[in-house]
C-alpha cells in the first residue's frame, strides 16, 4: 500500500517533558562552557561548541546535529595555547557556522574566529591583537553580515578594573576595523551577547563596578552606528548574566522582536527576569522560589504551522539541594510553566538552548561521571511520521497514554474534514472532574485539526494548579460528534 507523510503537531509545549539526557562530552576530559546557535533553525540541524582539556590544555570542539542526532566530535582548535569561551552562530547566506573564542597568545587574550560545517573548520583567524585583554566573544549573523562582540579591558589589581564592549563585522569581503560600543574608564562592561532585532544587531551586557550593583544595558546598530547604551535595569540589585534571542522567520531571512533574560538578586536571592519585543521598559519576574535561579538562556520556538511561538528559558537552580537544570515556558496571556530537565544529584550548570525545526534542545555541563561532560535533552515540537494512506473522511478519534499517569500523559486526537469551516477548526477539547466541573480547556488547537494532533497534560487545572488524584474525563467535541475518555491521575 502506498504511504504518505502525515504532519504531527505539538500544540502545547508547556505540558511536554524533556527526553532522557544524552552524554555529548569526551570521556576522560573536562568539557565545559557549552554554546549553541541561539535560534531554532529551519534546517533540522544545529551546532554545539565547547572547550575541552583532552590534550592537557583548553581547545575548542564541536558537534553537528541532524534530526536531533548529534554527530561525532570535531576539532576547531588543536594548538598549545588555551582556547576558551566559544560562541557559535549559523550563517544562512553561506550555509555554514561561525565560531568565535578567546585564546591566550604569549601575554594576553585575543579573539579568534573560524567558519565550518560537517566537513570541517577553517584555519582560525585573529580578530584582535592588543595589549589589553579581549574576553568572552559572542557571534551572530544577520542576513550576510557576521558580527562579533566582546569585552576589552584590564584588571588593575587594587586599583580596580575597566572593560568596554567592542565589535567588528565581516561583510563577505573583509573584516571591519574595531568599533567600540562603550567608552568607560572606570566601569566594567562585561559578558556581551549579540543577536538581531528587526534585522539589525542588538547587544546586551552587564555594566557596573567591582563594589556596587550591576545593571543590564543594550545598544542597537542603526544607520551605520551603534546607538548610545540604554539601561534595561536600574534597580539596586545585582543584575548579571544577560542573554538575548530573537524570533526568526521560517526562512531565516528576517528577525522580529527580541527577548532578553538575566538573573537578579533584587528580591533577596537570584531569580530570573525578562523583557522583550519593541520596548524594554517593562521587566517580568519569571521564577518565584527560595533558591538561586541563575544563568538563564532563552529560545523563541515554534511548532510547525505556528508563526509566532512562545519563549522557553533554561536556567540552573539549586532548588533541589544541588545545581539542576529547569526550563520556563512563557505563553502569551500568562500561562507560564516551569518544567525540570535534569534533577540528577550531580551539579548541572551553564545551560544553553538551540533547536532544529522539529526539535528544541537544552545542553549543559555536568560532573556526574567524575569529570565535566556536556549533556543534552530535547523536546519534539512537531514533525513527520510515516503512516498508512490517510482518509480525509475518517471519524473522530481520541486516545490517552499513559493511563493511569502520575506526571504527564499524551492526548492524541483526530477529527474529519467536515469540521473545517473557512479553514478554522470547530473542535474543542476539555477535561472535567467526576462532578462535571470543567478543570481544563485546551483552546490552542491547530488550524488543521483533521490531522493527528498531540496535547500533553500534566495534571494541572486552568490556573496551573496541581489537581488531586482521581478520575477525570477528556471530552473531544466537534460539529458532528462528541467523544469522551476516562483518565486516572495518580500521586
Amino acid at each position: 500500500m502506498k504511504k504518505i507523510f502525515v504532519i504531527v503537531f505539538l500544540i502545547n509545549i508547556s505540558f511536554a517533558w524533556w527526553s532522557s539526557p544524552v552524554n555529548l562530552g569526551i570521556s576522560g576530559a573536562d568539557d565545559i562552557n557549552p554554546q549553541t546557535c541561539r535560534v531554532q533553525l529551519m534546517p533540522n540541524s544545529s551546532c554545539l561548541v565547547w572547550q575541552t582539556n583532552l590534550h592537557g590544555n583548553w581547545d575548542i570542539y564541536s558537534r553537528f546535529s541532524e534530526w536531533a542526532i548529534w554527530g561525532d566530535t570535531m576539532k576547531i582548535t588543536d594548538d598549545s595555547a588555551n582556547d576558551m569561551n566559544p560562541s557559535v552562530a549559523y550563517d544562512y547566506a553561506r550555509n555554514c557556522y561561525w565560531c568565535a573564542w578567546q585564546r591566550f597568545d604569549t601575554n594576553d587574550w585575543n579573539i579568534y574566529i573560524a567558519n565550518g560545517d560537517q566537513n570541517g573548520w577553517s584555519t582560525p583567524y585573529l580578530l584582535t591583537d592588543s595589549i589589553l585583554e579581549d574576553y568572552l566573544p559572542s557571534v551572530y549573523v544577520t542576513h550576510d553580515t557576521v558580527w562579533v562582540v566582546w569585552s576589552r579591558g584590564m584588571s588593575m589589581g587594587d586599583s580596580g578594573s575597566f572593560y568596554d564592549v567592542y565589535s567588528c563585522f565581516y561583510d563577505g569581503t573583509q573584516w571591519s576595523s574595531l568599533i567600540p560600543l562603550t567608552d568607560d574608564s572606570t566601569l566594567i562592561n562585561f559578558r556581551p551577547k549579540i543577536n538581531s532585532r528587526y534585522n539589525h544587531p542588538i547587544v546586551v551586557w552587564e555594566r557596573g563596578d567591582e563594589l556596587s550593583q550591576h545593571d543590564i544595558y543594550y545598544s542597537e546598530y542603526l544607520n551605520g552606528t551603534w546607538q548610545l547604551p540604554q539601561p534595561i535595569t536600574t534597580d539596586l540589585g545585582h543584575d548579571c548574566n544577560p542573554e538575548v534571542t530573537s524570533e526568526i522567520d521560517p526562512g531565516g531571512n528576517d528577525t522580529y522582536g527580541s527577548w532578553v533574560v538575566w538573573q537578579s538578586d533584587r528580591d533577596g536571592n537570584y531569580e530570573i527576569y525578562s523583557t522583550g519585543y519593541d520596548t524594554f521598559n517593562v521587566c517580568h519576574r519569571l521564577t518565584f522560589c527560595d533558591s538561586a535561579d541563575i544563568v538563564p538562556n532563552p529560545l523563541f520556538f515554534q511548532a510547525v504551522t505556528q508563526d509566532n511561538g512562545p519563549t522557553c528559558t533554561a536556567f540552573s537552580t539549586n532548588r533541589d539541594g544541588n545545581a539542576d537544570i529547569y526550563t520556563h515556558f512563557a505563553y502569551w496571556g500568562g500561562a507560564d510553566t516551569i518544567v525540570p530537565v535534569d534533577t540528577d544529584p550531580a551539579d548541572d550548570i551553564s545551560p544553553v538552548m538551540t533547536g532544529g525545526n522539529m526539535y528544541i534542545w537544552v545542553l549543559w555541563q555536568t560532573d556526574r561521571n567524575g569529570d565535566w561532560d556536556i549533556y543534552g535533552s530535547s523536546i519534539f515540537v512537531g514533525g513527520v511520521e510515516e503512516s498508512n494512506a490517510y482518509d480525509t473522511k475518517t471519524v473522530a478519534k481520541l486516545t490517552i497514554n499513559p493511563n493511569p499517569f502520575r506526571e504527564i500523559t499524551t492526548i492524541k486526537f483526530q477529527v474529519p474534514t467536515l469540521n473545517q469551516v473557512q479553514g478554522k477548526s470547530q473542535t474543542s477539547l476539555k477535561i472535567y472532574d467526576v462532578t462535571g466541573r470543567l478543570v481544563k480547556n485546551f483552546s490552542r488547537l491547530t488550524l488543521d485539526a483533521q490531522r493527528p494532533t498531540f496535547l500533553f497534560w500534566d495534571g494541572t487545572d486552568i490556573n496551573g494548579q496541581s489537581l488531586s488524584q482521581g478520575i477525570y474525563f477528556v471530552q473531544l467535541k466537534n460539529k458532528t460528534e462528541t467523544l469522551a475518555e476516562k483518565v486516572v491521575l495518580m500521586k
